[in-house]
């Protein structure tokens, strides 16, 4: 596990607008933004990190300023980092631990702000094993509803906080709701709400499974 500062470190932000990254996932990104391909070939240079946050609502008026930001956000570590012809990235990125923006301290050639760690909450190691058992049970039961779904298998042995993180980024949930499920401090919470969002899906394609003509996916 990665030793991080007991205070606060300098931390290069790339706010985005559509997306809350949580850790211990993987994201693709392309970067083409003249600023951001200089913050990734910085933070290839150095120790492969930058934090990636969630523009607040109204970001749209001052994109290529500096838009208010949600200030709790994920570090990313650069898995790969593939530079193209004319200057952008392709980067596959690993969320690493939560931060929180304590403030700013340049804008240029990019965003870059005082932060601190924020650790994940969760010291009962039988309710989380519970947990984790009954979000993965859930897991199998929501994928059978889906159409052309393969077997997952890691969704049986990764821990509870890989599990839950990785269940929010690929649900198609409000990116609002999305960020409030970040900033819960306590894991075996978040995963709670997890659960129940999945519970209510399932319900429903239950419900509406009767209904679906076999072998159109389309009709639900």
């Amino acid at each position: 596990m990665t030793d991080w500062p007991e205070g606060e470190f300098l931390l290069p932000l790339f706010p985005l607008p559509n997306l809350v990254f949580f850790p211990r996932t993987r994201l693709p990104l392309h970067v083409f933004e003249p600023r951001y391909r200089q913050m990734v070939a910085d933070a290839v240079a150095a120790d492969q990190r930058f934090g990636i946050v969630l523009l607040r609502p109204g970001w749209e008026t001052d994109y290529f300023g500096a838009p208010p930001i949600h200030t709790c956000g994920t570090v990313g570590q650069i898995e790969q980092a593939v530079p193209l012809d004319d200057g952008r990235y392709n980067i596959l990125v690993r969320g690493e631990v939560r931060f929180r923006v304590l403030g700013e301290v340049s804008r240029e050639p990019y965003r870059t702000a005082r932060v601190v760690v924020l650790p994940e909450q969760s010291r009962d190691v039988g309710k989380a094993y519970e947990q984790r058992t009954w979000l993965a049970d859930l897991s199998r039961q929501y994928l059978h509803y889906l159409p052309d779904q393969i077997a997952v298998p890691e969704i049986d042995t990764v821990e509870l906080e890989a599990l839950t993180n990785a269940l929010i980024m690929s649900l198609n949930i409000d990116v609002q709701h999305k960020q409030r499920l970040l900033e819960i401090d306590d894991l075996i919470a978040r995963a709670d709400e997890v659960g129940r969002e999945l519970s209510n899906r399932i319900e429903s394609l239950q419900f509406l499974a009767p209904y679906r003509r076999k072998g159109d996916p389309s009709q639900n």
